[in-house]
């Protein structure tokens, strides 16, 4: 059970205790103004140290370059675990993981159950 935390321009996060949760909004294009908000907030949560991430991008039009940078510069994160369900939203996680080498584990995962497995996984070695 996750409490819903803030929704910063339409990108909901949710602080489960185990991940904390950015569920991107379906049917529209992820601006590097939306992320920035996004990222702001989850700053605000992280600030007792790193944390696991599970970024749903399920339905989401677009990711626009500056969002992607924006994305790939999260400072706070220790594992990210991206989940979706179609082919198009394994070509949208595929653009944000490919922004370049990031600093900490990432994946696809169109199972919730697997992506929380590994980031456990991950998380505790």
């Amino acid at each position: 059970m996750s409490e819903v935390v803030e929704q910063a321009v339409e990108a909901v996060l949710s602080d489960g205790g185990n991940a904390i949760r950015i569920g991107l909004p379906r049917g529209v294009p992820i601006t590097g103004a939306l992320a920035e908000a996004a990222a702001a907030r989850f700053g605000e949560l992280v600030s007792a140290g790193p944390r696991a991430v599970i970024m749903t991008v399920t339905g989401v039009a677009s990711i626009t370059r500056e969002a992607r940078a924006v994305l790939a510069g999260v400072a706070g994160i220790s594992a990210l675990a991206v989940l979706g369900e179609s082919p198009v939203d394994r070509v949208i996680a595929n653009f944000v993981l490919g922004a370049g080498p990031l600093p900490y584990p990432s994946g696809f995962f169109s199972s919730e159950s697997r992506a929380l497995a590994w980031l456990e996984d991950v998380c505790a070695g």
